[in-house]
């Protein structure tokens, strides 16, 4: 049951045993960026690790796996990033798989795998389609345009000080909020995320489970690869909700406390964010502002 394997693949810390020792290391290090959200890296360890099995009749299963790994990675890459590249990646991978598997078996050209792989070429196939007839094709050299250096701004006159502007409580009050009303948002989305992914677990569990001594249907086969898919995504979304809530929360509590302080005190906070964790800058400047002589 090559679709169970597959699912498998991406739900389990050990790689199986149909992959060579060369390509479950870099299987193990395609999922470690693909818990990430580095789904670019994951897809081309993936592919490195499909690479390290070139016999598609020997290494049938195995490469079985690593493809259905390979366009998840590719798919939510193409969803996330909303970039046309994966899908044009994706595409070429499947065509080249498929071609193997239809050299390697031709008394049976019409066998399951080789039916699936095809319809998931024609499904990338027609997005590409849809998106226009020059979706793959490298984008036109543009000459960057000549931009004028601005003049220096005149000097400060003598004796005058800039300084940044406070930021009256009220309007800290009014931040701080707003901010911890986004925190909440963002947990409720995190809970979607943690129920989208146990809901398509379960169900691919339940398939997988049925019928343990049948083979698949292509329909089957297919519902576990998006199922598959549907269970990172809302991982991901999980993840990556969750660090921004907490972030958010306590940028909110801390700009409602900053309101309660002082109004000679001048404040500024900036949130950030990366693929590994989020949080905020604050700057405080100290002191009376200064303005110019009378």
């Amino acid at each position: 049951m090559h679709a169970a394997l597959a699912l498998v693949l991406l739900l389990a810390s050990e790689p199986p045993k149909s992959l060579s020792p060369a390509a479950a290391e870099h299987n193990t290090k395609a999922m470690q960026h693909y818990d990430a959200g580095q789904y670019g890296p994951a897809a081309d360890e993936f592919y490195a690790a499909y690479q390290t099995m070139p016999d598609a009749r020997r290494d049938r299963e195995g490469r079985e796996l690593l493809i259905g790994s390979l366009r998840a990675s590719l798919l939510t890459q193409q969803q996330v990033t909303g970039e046309v590249a994966p899908l044009c990646r994706l595409q070429k991978i499947l065509k080249e798989h498929v071609d193997s598997l239809t050299a390697a078996f031709p008394e049976d050209p019409e066998m399951l795998e080789i039916r699936s792989i095809r319809a998931r070429h024609e499904e990338v196939t027609a997005k590409l389609a849809a998106i226009g007839p020059d979706a793959c094709s490298p984008p036109p050299v543009v000459a960057a345009p000549v931009v004028a250096e601005a003049p220096a701004p005149p000097p400060a006159p003598a004796g005058v000080t800039a300084t940044p502007d406070s930021i009256p409580p009220r309007q800290l009050k009014i931040a701080g909020g707003v901010t911890l009303g986004l925190g909440g948002v963002l947990l409720a989305v995190m809970t979607y995320g943690i129920v989208h992914e146990a809901n398509a677990r379960t169900r691919a569990i339940e398939i997988r489970d049925r019928l343990p001594d049948c083979p698949l249907t292509p329909e089957e086969f297919t519902e576990l690869q998006e199922l598959r898919s549907s269970a990172f995504t809302g991982r991901h979304i999980a993840v990556g909700t969750g660090i921004a809530a907490g972030a958010a929360i306590a940028l909110g509590g801390a700009l409602l406390g900053l309101a309660r302080r002082s109004p000679t005190k001048r404040w500024s906070a900036a949130p950030w964010w990366s693929p590994t964790g989020a949080g905020f800058n604050l700057l405080v400047h100290l002191g009376a502002t200064r303005g110019p002589p009378g």
